[in-house]
């Protein structure tokens, strides 16, 4: 009898920052077929894939799983798919949806994070965790930054993302859009991010492997802004390309960890 495999792909989908990043293609090779995937992007790609098999067994013995694909990578082997029976019709479903960074890892919660700002200097948190203005359900904390002044890495990591291109800012969350910012990502498959920048304001570029207290750029007042200030968060997404913030704790000049409250202010450890 004649044997066929039939490829069908039933769906596909993508969380909002890897859609462009992620190729996900098939091959036929004899009796097999091989899922390959691209990640031409700086960091590591997670791939929730779900089968759909007639007549088929996959190498890693199931029908659902989740892969990481790494930075850089061309025609990386996902699945291999074989027949059962030779002689029947075989077909193959695919499923996909593509997560940011490297879901299946843990944050270091003992981490210690450095102030984001000069050694020696003093600022105020203007809004805290859970902030009453734009904060609400966000572990993220905002440094009371005047326009110009520098902006130090937290915490070492691969920079995944850069945009400086914005000048405009108001009141409201509709100039979420024209925000400029810069995101690291980390070791622990975590991501922290600095924005608000001022135009032209980054001093690294996508793929930069920094170390921490390495210069980032200039502060500014970009995207939805009532003033100048540093807005700093850090996140992951979870194994539902959900993003998750995450409260971090810092060295101050008077503590070696200590979680950041709105309305007080922090010293930088000098060197």
């Amino acid at each position: 009898m004649e044997f066929r495999i039939i490829v069908v792909f039933l769906f596909f989908a993508s969380t909002i920052f890897a859609q462009s990043e992620v190729n996900i293609y098939t091959e036929r090779q004899g009796s097999q077929v091989i899922i390959y995937a691209d990640n031409p992007s700086v960091i590591p790609m997670t791939v929730d894939l779900t089968l759909d098999l007639t007549n088929m067994k996959t190498d890693f013995g199931g029908k659902k799983e989740i892969f990481v694909i790494p930075k850089l990578s061309k025609r990386y082997k996902i699945v291999t798919a074989s027949a059962i029976r030779q002689n029947g019709r075989t077909g193959l479903g695919l499923e996909s949806y593509i997560y940011v960074g490297d879901v299946r890892q843990k944050p270091d919660s003992k981490y210690l994070y450095e102030l984001p700002f000069e050694s020696g200097e003093t600022y105020i948190v203007s809004q805290g965790y859970n902030g009453r203005f734009s904060h609400r359900g966000e572990n993220a904390i905002d440094f009371a930054l005047e326009t110009g002044e520098k902006v130090y890495a937290a915490r070492g990591g691969i920079v995944y993302k850069v945009v400086e291109k914005n000048s405009r800012s108001c009141h409201q969350s509709s100039c979420q859009e024209f925000n400029n910012f810069i995101t690291v990502y980390h070791s622990d498959g975590t991501f922290s991010e600095y924005s608000h920048l001022k135009y032209n304001g980054a001093n690294v570029n996508v793929g930069d492997n920094i170390k921490i207290g390495d210069f980032l750029g200039y502060s500014g007042n970009t995207g939805w802004s009532s003033g100048p200030h540093l807005h700093f968060v850090v996140y992951k997404y979870n194994e539902k390309g959900k993003r998750e913030t995450i409260k971090t704790k810092f060295k101050t000049s008077k503590e070696e960890s200590v979680i950041l409250q709105e309305n007080e202010q922090y010293t930088k450890p000098g060197e």
